[in-house]
C-alpha cells in the first residue's frame, strides 16, 4: 500500500540493492517490472549488482550460473569479466545496452525509464563498469543527492550500502507546502545481524524485515498487481 500511495502522490522511492537480485531470474524480472510501472525513482548499488545483472541480460548467467536453473556454465566464471570488458568497450552502460539490443533485467529497466543509478565503487571491484564512482566521497555525495528529496527508502540484501544510506537518511522531510512527513526506511535481509547492525548504528526509525529478498520482491510485485 505504501508503494501505491507513493506513486499516486508523486513520492520518491529510492531502492538500495545488493547483487543477490542478479542471481535469480524471478527477482530480476519482478524488480524490473516494478521499475517499469513507476515504483522506483532512483537506484543505489555497487559495481556487482550492475555487472551481474547485465551479465544476466547479455549471457543469461550471474557469476557463471544460469540465472534460472542455477547450473554452472563451462568457463562461466569469466562471464562477468567479459561483460565488464564489453561495457567498457561500449563506453557506457546505456551504449552497451543499445549495442547489444538488451531488454531484460534491473539495469535495462532503469535505463529505459531514465531512473537515476548511483554505483558506488569498492577496492574489490572487477572492471569496474564506466559509471562506477571510485572516489568514496564523490560516491557518497551522489547518493546524498538522491536521498535528499526521497520519501521512502527500501534497502535489500546489502549491509554496507544499507548502513551508508541509513547514515545519510533523515527521519522526516518538510514538503514545499510546509507539510512535515516521515521518510520511511525499510531494510530487508536474510541475516538478522545485518538489520540489527543498521539499528545499532543509529537508524532508529528503520523498519527491518528478516527474510529472503528474492521471495520478498516477488511478493511485493504480486501484491501491487505487477506482472513479470
Amino acid at each position: 500500500e505504501l508503494l501505491r500511495y507513493e506513486k499516486e502522490n508523486h513520492g520518491k522511492v529510492v531502492w538500495v540493492m545488493g547483487p543477490a537480485f542478479a542471481f535469480d531470474a524471478d527477482a530480476r524480472n519482478a524488480m524490473a517490472a516494478l521499475i517499469d510501472h513507476g515504483y522506483a525513482q532512483a537506484l543505489l548499488a555497487g559495481n556487482a549488482l550492475a555487472a551481474h545483472d547485465l551479465e544476466g541480460a547479455y549471457l543469461h548467467t550471474a557469476l557463471g550460473q544460469d540465472i534460472y536453473t542455477q547450473r554452472s556454465q563451462p568457463n562461466g566464471h569469466y562471464n562477468h569479466l567479459d561483460v565488464c570488458n564489453e561495457v567498457r568497450k561500449s563506453g557506457s552502460i546505456p551504449q552497451f545496452i543499445k549495442d547489444h539490443d538488451l531488454h531484460d533485467g534491473i539495469i535495462c529497466s532503469c535505463v529505459r525509464n531514465q531512473v537515476p543509478i548511483v554505483l558506488a565503487g569498492s577496492i574489490r571491484d572487477d572492471g569496474p563498469l564506466p559509471e562506477v564512482i571510485a572516489d568514496v566521497y564523490q560516491a557518497a555525495n551522489a547518493m546524498r543527492e538522491q536521498i535528499r528529496d526521497c520519501t521512502t527508502v527500501i534497502c535489500l540484501a546489502t549491509m554496507l550500502h544499507t548502513i551508508a544510506t541509513g547514515n545519510m537518511t533523515p527521519s522526516f522531510r518538510v514538503l514545499p507546502d510546509g507539510t512535515v512527513r516521515p521518510v520511511y526506511f525499510y531494510a530487508v535481509d536474510a541475516d538478522e545481524f545485518v538489520v540489527n547492525k543498521l539499528l545499532d548504528r543509529g537508524s532508529l526509525s528503520a523498519t527491518t524485515i528478516v527474510t529472503n529478498v528474492q521471495d520478498f520482491i516477488t511478493l511485493v510485485a504480486k501484491g501491487l498487481g505487477v506482472n513479470y
